[in-house]
């Protein structure tokens, strides 16, 4: 929470910030997108993409070309810049664009810091995917910028590190990066033939030696096999570096290499068993010696390793900052012979290991052995679509998605051991139509997996009866309660690796769904089912309550569409998204045909600022605030704003003139008295930073910013002073 002391000071121009939504488009007739978003520790924004050029960016702007030593392959793509971009805390103006020279990266994918959520970022990282050959290692790059925008602006990359990947891990960009700046990350294909592993960068972006791990590369070539890597006859300094192999064939990765491990029992983390010490266990019928590695199957539960996909799948990586402990989702290719001659199958699994990289637990996410001691298959394909971290009530969050339902699924919201009153928003998958992806929200004990909240994500299809009784939170805005009546299901599906979890646990998830439920405080709204008309296929934000009982807020984002026909929806997808204080901002695109228009009709802008469009040409990026009152909380931004004191004994001495000014503002101030570096911030009433800058000549160019009432802040390393000024036109 941001603290002002006010000592003697005229308010008489500072008024209350309105509660207020914002939707624009942004750029001009070549194709853009943007893909993640975060705050920073002034309240600004970054917001990352590409787009085609860069003309819809005013030419006042700053913009920062990224310099770079390392080979970044992208020979076969497509002449796009990758962009990240910096923009003011009330999204009215872009301060400053910083960016890859054209053609050198496809987009700026993810960007992430090495500091928990809502505290002083650190250091800033960055995903970007490429396009190239896999021998040339095509598919993504992770780099640490130079700079985090509060100590100074990026104009470099002081590491990067080249990816091979296709399939999963390059949809997903599996990888998070640590306190300490060290990087974990998965390279490869899934569920193919050639390989993918999960591997650990040091602070410098050096592949390096993980302790507990199983597989290590030696600095003399070749592989040694041990745990741990401390006890390799020629010691550590032998080992290059470490990693998990994610493969089958010749290898004994994620699994029992004795009888003991393999036939040791433990509790599922909802009440049941499941039976081995590692997560791949249940393929095989027997541990698995590394110096003579077998695949014999089936195991325990009558699952054996799809012969066709001897590579694994891994989805999504995050880490604990408070411990550096790691979180792995992933899925298992399988096979399971049955009446109809056998089902092929992926098996889920969420995998915790410490600082060091020994496992602490893992978790299938359904029962293998239900409490009632019956050993049962779970035929859905299903996915770990991503995690997050709960700091606040020690809980990862996880999002899973099943490929239709069958007897034992994901666990349901209201059969939870650990607690028999606890419920979902949503218990369990209802309806006769099996035939789609449905996602799932858990949260499991970080200490131990235990499952201690569940809710299903899966929006209605369209013109289901058996819709039950009206919700009775009023918020529900009179939509059907799912927990009664059994209504058929759409494919609902969580965006890939993102979803974020605030300050108090609750959960704000993308999606992509049908007859989407929307709240009453939604800014785009759905047609409630009872009231008959038709939805269309939608991309929507949601943000849970902490337990998943209900959701707080869960508004569309779509173009406007004929609740008769459907036509005009069904055209922008939802990528990145970050909760503030005061509600959530989210970013994506509008789609395009292959002739360059705009596809379906236009999203319903408000607020469009001077940086922004108000409608699409070609494939449009989207930006969107939602504020809500229940949406509202002040630890949902980062507190390292100090007390601010409006009155100082340099009063007298200092002075900004002319006041009321309209393009210059001089600043009358002795600067080398009290110091050299000196910037200036200009904050509007509502204290939020509108423009700043070094501060040359004793001047400010206040010619962008609108009329009305502002502060300007002086600040070096040791001192700062505040004075009120007026800007009339």
């Amino acid at each position: 929470m941001k603290h002002l002391i006010i000592l003697s000071f005229v308010l008489s121009c500072l008024a209350s910030a309105a509660q207020f939504n914002l939707v624009t488009y942004a750029g001009n007739n070549g194709k853009e997108a943007f893909y993640d978003v975060t705050q920073i520790d002034d309240g600004t924004f970054l917001v990352c993409g590409y787009a085609e050029n860069l003309d819809w960016i005013d030419a006042s702007i700053p913009k920062i070309e990224l310099s770079y030593s390392a080979n970044i392959p992208n020979a076969m793509g497509t002449n796009k810049y990758g962009i990240l971009l910096h923009i003011s805390e009330d999204l009215s103006s872009i301060i400053e664009v910083v960016h890859f020279p054209q053609g050198v990266v496809e987009d700026i994918r993810f960007i992430k810091t090495n500091t928990q959520p809502y505290q002083p970022i650190g250091d800033l990282y960055i995903s970007c995917n490429t396009s190239d050959t896999d021998n040339n290692n095509g598919g993504y790059i992770i780099a640490k910028l130079n700079n985090n925008f509060i100590s100074g602006s990026p104009s470099a990359l002081d590491w990067v590190n080249v990816v091979w990947a296709k399939s999963g891990p390059k949809d997903y960009h599996p990888w998070d990066v640590t306190s300490t700046g060290e990087v974990y990350y998965v390279s490869g294909e899934a569920h193919g033939y050639d390989w993918s592993a999960m591997y650990k960068l040091n602070n410098l972006g050096q592949r390096t030696v993980v302790e507990n791990w199983r597989t290590h590369w030696l600095v003399a070539g070749g592989e040694w096999k041990g745990v741990p890597a401390s006890s390799h006859p020629d010691g550590i300094e032998a080992i290059n570096y470490s990693g998990i192999a994610l493969k089958i064939w010749g290898r004994c990765e994620l699994r029992s290499w004795s009888q003991a491990e393999y036939d040791a029992d433990f509790p599922d983390g909802n009440g049941g068993t499941k039976k081995g010490t590692w997560p791949a266990d249940f393929l095989f019928s027997g541990p698995c010696d590394p110096a003579n590695p077998t695949a014999n199957g089936p195991g325990y539960s009558g699952y054996s390793a799809e012969a066709c996909c001897p590579v694994w799948g891994a989805s999504c990586i995050v880490i604990d900052k408070r411990d550096d402990h790691v979180y792995l989702g992933m899925n298992f290719k399988s096979y399971s012979e049955d009446e109809n001659g056998g089902t092929p199958d992926f098996e889920p699994a969420v995998i915790a290991m410490d600082n060091t990289g020994a496992i602490k637990w893992w978790s299938r996410l359904y029962h293998e052995i239900t409490p009632q001691g019956d050993t049962v298959r779970s035929i859905p394909d299903q996915y770990v679509d991503a995690l997050s971290i709960d700091y606040a009530n020690n809980k990862l969050v996880v999002a899973g998605r099943t490929h239709g339902n069958n007897t034992e699924n994901f666990w349901e919201g209201n059969t939870i051991y650990s607690d028999p009153n606890a419920y979902g928003f949503q218990n369990q998958f209802t309806g006769t139509n099996g035939n789609i992806h449905e996602s799932w929200l858990g949260k499991l004990g970080l200490a131990d997996g235990t499952l201690s909240n569940a809710t299903y994500l899966a929006e209605l299809f369209e013109g289901t009866g058996s819709l039950g009784t009206p919700h009775p939170d009023p918020n529900i805005d009179g939509w059907p309660n799912p927990n009664t009546g059994w209504p058929d299901l759409n494919t609902t599906r969580v965006a890939k690796n993102n979803i974020k979890t605030t300050s108090d646990g609750n959960v704000c998830i993308l999606a992509l769904g049908r007859r989407t439920l929307t709240t009453a405080n939604a800014y785009q709204k759905n047609v409630n089912p009872y009231f008959g008309g038709v939805g269309c296929w939608n991309s929507f934000v949601r943000v849970y309550d902490k337990d998943f009982h209900v959701p707080l807020y869960s508004s569309l984002v779509v173009g406007e569409w004929d609740t008769l026909t459907q036509a005009g929806g069904g055209n922008t997808e939802l990528f990145g998204l970050h909760k503030t204080k005061n509600g959530v901002i989210c970013v994506g695109y509008q789609s395009a045909d292959d002739q360059g228009n705009p596809n379906g009709n236009n999203i319903p802008v408000i607020n469009v600022p001077t940086w922004g469009a108000s409608a699409p040409s070609n494939q449009t990026a989207i930006l969107v605030y939602f504020e809500a009152t229940n949406l509202q909380n002040d630890d949902d931004e980062i507190n390292n704003t100090p007390d601010i004191v409006f009155d100082d004994p340099l009063k007298p001495q200092l002075n900004v003139f002319p006041n009321p000014a309209t393009t210059i503002l001089n600043i009358d101030f002795n600067i080398s008295q009290y110091g050299s570096n000196w910037k200036y911030e200009i904050y509007s009433t509502s204290m939020t930073i509108v423009d700043r800058g070094p501060l040359l000549s004793n001047r400010v160019d206040i010619s962008r910013l609108p009329a009305g009432c502002y502060h300007i802040k002086l600040v070096n390393d040791s001192r700062f002073f505040y004075r009120t000024f007026i800007i009339a036109r």
